[in-house]
């Protein structure tokens, strides 16, 4: 029998073949075939290589001609690639299936002409076409990413690896050009970007309005707070020694500007605090929560004795937070709760917490696999109208007249911004004349 030389350089379970073969006629026992098998690496890692069978004898034609078979029907039928075969000019000598599903011309369509014809005008001036099979002629192989044309004229994202095919001699001989389709990736990623983009758009601006807040926050401990305070010196001053020597309407007027004075104060110190609560660095630390309703207490001990407040916990235990924000929270909270009790009855509020699953407490807004820890205030106060619950939280908002219940109508706010600082949600929920409870929940950090 005659001898079998063959190489084989790479197999991999993606490797197509395009096999051709030729026929050298005499007498049958001695009949000779050669035989070409072309490796087609669609994984875009490894060149094709040339499996080159010679002088095999004819008795082993039938399984050879089985193996080639084979190999061609693969070759044709994969739909997710577009792979054909390209003549060392370019031009188109092969057509698969998956070519006429991505590209949208037939076999007919395709085959004979210059692989040029699926890239865009600018391209094909730009020599790109040309450069790629230059590339793959002296390196191997040449990869490229897209925009391609369709035979509608419609355009899609292709990526492209042009192989080149070596003969024995290791000349190149053709070349195999396999492109998927990639263009749903490709608006995926413009997506992403575009969302980038918007993104780092906003964080410049909430940069821009954090410095904004510095400024403000400077201003108003410094340039704002000096000349009130001296309006409240003189004002003192005039209490002390010249006000029993104004007249009646003089001192009702007096005394009008020093609440004014005192309001401009509280307010400031508000707008202060409000406008530190986003600029402040997130330090979280793990605080107890019973010792934090102790420190309230002490600082509210005046208001809580004038009105004989009682302030009841249940359950409370450790939680992260940042120490002082959290402070003014439970403060801003104990306090509205006191201030807005019915008159001529105890308040009664009540400290409360409890740790579960998002899905536990059936908010929307929690997701339902995180542990979470929900802090709930409640008194037996004059309560709102629900219809608020949401409003309240808004900058400046009142429920009431200031002369009845004093308070700058920040306080709120400062509470939903603290809350957000730590990742959490604020809730509220009332009746008129059945009391009030802020509900907080809070992400648990181990």
């Amino acid at each position: 029998a005659a001898a079998l030389n063959a190489s084989i350089h790479s197999k991999q379970k993606t490797e197509l073949h395009k096999v051709l073969y030729h026929f050298n006629l005499g007498k049958p026992e001695e009949q000779v075939v050669d035989i070409t098998n072309i490796a087609v690496d669609a994984t875009e890692t490894t060149p094709a290589h040339v499996l080159h069978f010679a002088d095999r004898p004819r008795k082993q034609l039938a399984s050879q001609k089985s193996h080639i078979s084979s190999f061609e029907t693969l070759f044709k039928n994969i739909q997710d690639y577009s792979i054909y075969f390209l003549s060392t000019d370019g031009i188109i000598t092969s057509w698969n299936k998956g070519a006429e599903r991505i590209k949208g011309y037939s076999a007919s369509d395709a085959i004979g002409k210059n692989f040029s014809m699926f890239y865009p005008e600018e391209d094909k001036k730009g020599g790109l076409p040309q450069k790629l099979l230059s590339q793959a002629r002296e390196t191997g192989k040449a990869t490229h990413e897209g925009w391609r044309v369709r035979k509608d004229g419609s355009k899609f994202w292709g990526s492209v690896l042009i192989t080149a095919i070596h003969d024995a001699s290791d000349d190149v001989i053709g070349f195999t050009k396999v492109t998927r389709d990639l263009t749903e990736r490709k608006k995926a990623e413009d997506d992403f970007a575009k969302y980038t983009a918007e993104v780092e758009r906003k964080n410049a601006e909430l940069e821009s309005i954090n410095n904004e807040l510095k400024a403000f926050a400077y201003v108003s401990s410094h340039d704002l707070q000096e000349p009130l305070r001296k309006i409240q010196t003189f004002s003192d001053k005039i209490l002390e020694k010249e006000f029993d020597h104004l007249s009646t309407q003089g001192q009702d007027y007096f005394l009008r500007m020093k609440n004014a004075a005192r309001r401009m104060q509280a307010l400031i110190e508000d707008l202060l605090t409000y406008a530190q609560t986003n600029i402040t660095e997130r330090k979280l630390e793990r605080v107890d929560l019973n010792e934090l309703i102790k420190e309230v207490k002490t600082d509210l001990k005046e208001m809580v004795e004038s009105k004989n407040a009682l302030i009841e916990t249940e359950g409370l235990g450790e939680l992260n937070v940042i120490p002082f924000q959290f402070k003014q929270l439970m403060q801003n909270l104990l306090s509205n709760a006191i201030k807005f009790s019915k008159p001529g009855e105890q308040p009664v509020i009540n400290v409360s917490s409890e740790n579960g699953k998002g899905k536990d407490f059936r908010l929307p807004e929690l997701d339902t696999d995180t542990d979470y820890v929900r802090i709930e205030v409640r008194d037996n106060g004059i309560g709102f109208d629900p219809e608020y619950s949401n409003k309240i939280f808004e900058l400046f908002q009142r429920l009431h007249g200031k002369h009845e219940y004093p308070g700058t109508g920040i306080g709120l706010s400062i509470c939903k911004r603290i809350v957000e600082n730590h990742d959490g949600i604020i809730r509220s929920e009332s009746k008129p004349g059945g009391g009030a409870a802020f509900q907080i929940y809070l992400p648990e950090l181990n």
